[in-house]
């Protein structure tokens, strides 16, 4: 009987200590190296209270984390460490949009700025065999270059210098042009101060809150909406709910372009028969009598 006790009050004080475990950290990564952010302190700060507003607003305790190479944020996901992400929009598409998107991240209000080709060149033209400058972000960078920001219209390893100045994030890239080291820079307009815009990109999706691992949807819908609830004065300044809509049509505009002349059939045209009627002419002969001189 006392055994039995015993058995019994040693279980109890088991439950009692697995109970008081504190539930498991959701880790809300970065990896955005598009996002305008001054360094990359400001990426780490800015996750960081994102995670905070998750663990205030969701009642889930969360922590950041900020990658700053692919190869380093992919591995922390085949690990299955990562819960959350804030996902660079190009790398998502250059992805084809692997994870559940719920918010997109805003800059100025809007979650997909301009781009464009800034420089100190005069022209497009003056370009030619220079080096260009990017933020390095994936395995598909230069299809990114050439068909979704050129359109197709230009051949990158052709028209530039041979290798890409390959920097950390879009600040370092925009700051190789302004150090000299690289010619010209593909970035979103705010980035664009002392250069000029030779070429306009179009609009590229910001970096998008993503689901990388699978959770319960009650806890899903808590995270999201504590994510559209948090705006900062940061290169991301807020949220606004979406979808893989955007980033899924970036992946497409990625693909290759094939030029194809359009067949056209002539439209017929209608003539008056009256116009096919030869007019009258009637024979004369000419005045000769000016071409003769009087003696």
């Amino acid at each position: 009987m006392r055994r039995a006790l015993l058995t019994l009050a040693l279980l109890g004080m088991g439950a009692g200590t697995a109970a008081a475990q504190p539930a498991k950290k959701l880790l809300i990564a970065i990896y955005a190296p598009n996002a305008p952010f001054a360094s990359g302190t400001d990426q780490f700060t800015f996750i960081q209270r994102l995670a905070a507003q998750i663990t205030s607003a969701a009642g889930a305790p969360a922590e950041g984390k900020s990658f700053a190479r692919a190869s380093d944020f992919d591995a922390a996901i085949k690990a299955k460490q990562v819960d959350f992400a804030v996902i660079d929009g190009v790398y998502l598409a250059q992805r084809g949009v692997p994870y559940s998107v719920l918010a997109a991240g805003t800059t100025g209000g809007d979650t997909a700025p301009k781009w464009g080709l800034f420089t100190t060149a005069p022209s497009i033209a003056d370009l030619q065999g220079k080096k260009l400058s990017i933020a390095s972000t994936g395995p598909r960078d230069e299809d990114f270059i050439g068909n979704a920001l050129f359109d197709g219209e230009l051949a990158v390893k052709k028209f530039f210098a041979p290798g890409l100045n390959r920097a950390p994030n879009v600040a370092s890239a925009v700051e190789a042009v302004k150090l000299n080291k690289a010619d010209a820079v593909f970035a979103p307009d705010s980035e664009s101060k002392g250069m000029k815009s030779v070429f306009d990109a179009g609009r590229i999706p910001n970096a998008a809150f993503c689901e990388v691992g699978s959770h319960d949807a009650a806890l899903v819908g808590k995270v999201k909406a504590a994510v559209l609830s948090h705006g900062v004065q940061a290169a991301i300044d807020g949220w606004k709910a979406s979808d893989a809509g955007p980033y899924k049509a970036l992946a497409g505009r990625m693909g290759a372009r094939t030029k194809r002349p359009v067949m056209a059939e002539p439209e017929v045209v209608k003539i008056d028969v009256d116009m096919l009627v030869p007019p009258v002419i009637e024979p004369q002969l000419p005045d000769l009598k000016n071409q003769y001189w009087n003696p």
